[in-house]
């Protein structure tokens, strides 16, 4: 009756969020909002990724990025934001959430000799933008940390002085504070001058920011298979009305401290979404030569005759092979080199010594992502940072024994990891450095260089790539 009830709860906050408006997000900051150091930054700024994050549950929202590179928030610092054009900017863009993420500037010595306006000049910031026509519900950000001294920012005025003035401001204003500096705290390996986040450190800021705008406290993927599903709800319903903070995901940002129906609100705000999502092909197709990535950027092409077989997928339809020259081709779905990454792919049949997924070789940095070892059939991935003590990272899980298998490979910035069915099978013992990188097409189902002999022979179905660790 418990779990009953808690279902038909889930259904309705459901269709409530389903119901509910997507809005347009203000990102106001320094260079760290702005994206500097980071090469793509039109597209891996942290307001660009939170863009893309947030339209995968609606494709309305809107973020725009209001940062400027030295930008102080006191007033008398030597680049007063509220004196910049983007200040004027984000007023008047309407937005319905603002976001502010500045203090890092302030700790230079020529700034921060006036910390005794810091509180002031904040709460007034605050209540500009609270003052719109659009009533914004502003967010407030402690600062990513200063890793060691550059530009003249200064890690222990960050950590001793501006982050206690900003709780006391969230108190003071009622206003709610979304903690970057505890969230990249342990990821210094992704700030390359120690004070700005590379894009995959831009990444983590939006897995902290994105939740808080989605109603729930971090992501309720409980059990971490890269979709927020009924298997989510089941661990939730099971926890029902107890004290676990591991599932209390709401309300934001501090939780209540017991699962109940605001914990199914956030749940549903994410329901059937694949945060971090890059592409996924179902092969749910009854025919044809396309092979479509259900997010429409990477369709893949058919090339041989395999079979389509709608009913014997292990997730709806599968995609048959018969290991001779069948295979699919797409376009570059991910670098390898550019940062933590995962791909999930559901595999039946094969044999040792075949590849599910690699990438062509054409330009000669092509290599295989997930095959069988060519004695054993167990799970492989040949990815390397180029070391020359780096092997393919090979288990003893065998998959090539006709049954339906689940694969994982998660690059998480520092080694390989791979999964079979929910386990992992094997993992780097050691730190690696940065994985090879290539910007070239993929193939599933064959071998980087089409060789005879890589061909799949048996069952794929949903392969999804993932530009995050999701980790088990």
């Amino acid at each position: 009756m418990r779990t009953t009830v808690s279902f038909v709860v889930a259904l309705v906050v459901w269709g409530l969020a389903a119901t509910a408006q997507a809005r347009l997000v203000a990102c106001v900051g320094d260079s760290i909002t702005y994206g500097s150091g980071i090469a793509d930054r039109a597209n891996d700024s942290y307001p660009a990724q939170l863009q893309r994050i947030l339209r995968q549950y609606d494709p309305s929202w809107e973020v725009q990025n209001f940062g400027v590179s030295g930008a102080t928030l006191l007033s008398k610092g030597d680049l007063p934001y509220v004196r910049q054009n983007a200040f004027g900017s984000a007023q008047a863009c309407h937005p319905d959430i603002v976001i502010i993420k500045l203090g890092t500037n302030d700790s230079k010595p020529q700034n921060w000799q006036y910390k005794g306006d810091f509180i002031s000049d904040y709460e007034s910031m605050i209540e500009v933008f609270r003052s719109l026509p659009s009533r914004p519900q502003v967010w407030i950000c402690k600062p990513v940390p200063a890793f060691y001294v550059n530009f003249s920012i200064r890690p222990e005025v960050i950590r001793d002085e501006i982050l206690p003035l900003i709780d006391q401001i969230s108190r003071e204003k009622n206003v709610p504070v979304i903690d970057l500096y505890t969230a990249l705290l342990d990821h210094g390996t992704l700030f390359p001058d120690g004070i700005h986040p590379n894009a995959e450190g831009a990444g983590l800021m939006v897995q902290t920011i994105a939740p808080f705008l989605l109603g729930a406290r971090f992501l309720p993927d409980v059990n971490h298979d890269g979709v927020l599903n009924f298997a989510d709800f089941a661990h939730m319903a099971l926890l029902w009305r107890q004290n676990d903070l591991s599932f209390d995901v709401g309300p934001a940002p501090n939780g209540d401290g017991v699962i109940d129906w605001l914990d199914l609100a956030g749940l549903a705000q994410f329901w059937m979404a694949y945060p971090g999502l890059v592409a996924h092909w179902g092969f749910d197709e009854a025919e044809g030569e396309v092979a479509h990535d259900s997010l429409g950027r990477l369709n893949g092409v058919v090339h041989g005759a395999p079979l389509w077989r709608s009913a014997d997928g292990r997730i709806g339809g599968a995609m048959e092979l018969d290991g001779a020259d069948d295979y699919v081709s797409t376009g570059n779905i991910l670098n390898p080199g550019g940062g933590a990454f995962t791909v999930f792919v559901w595999v039946k049949g094969g044999r040792p010594g075949q590849t599910i997924l690699s990438q062509s070789n054409k330009a000669g940095t092509g290599e295989v992502w997930l095959g069988t070892d060519v004695l054993t059939g167990a799970v492989m991935t040949r990815l390397t940072d180029g070391g020359r003590i780096t092997q393919p990272l090979t288990s003893n899980a065998v998959v090539t024994d006709g049954a339906w298998h689940n694969l994982r490979l998660v690059w998480d910035s520092t080694g390989r990891h791979l999964y079979t069915d929910g386990k992992e099978v094997a993992a780097d013992n050691r730190k690696l450095n940065t994985l090879r990188s290539s910007s070239a097409d993929f193939h599933f189902a064959a071998g980087k260089d089409l060789e005879p002999g890589s061909f799949w022979s048996g069952l794929l179905d949903d392969i999804r790539f993932y530009g995050r660790a999701v980790m088990p």
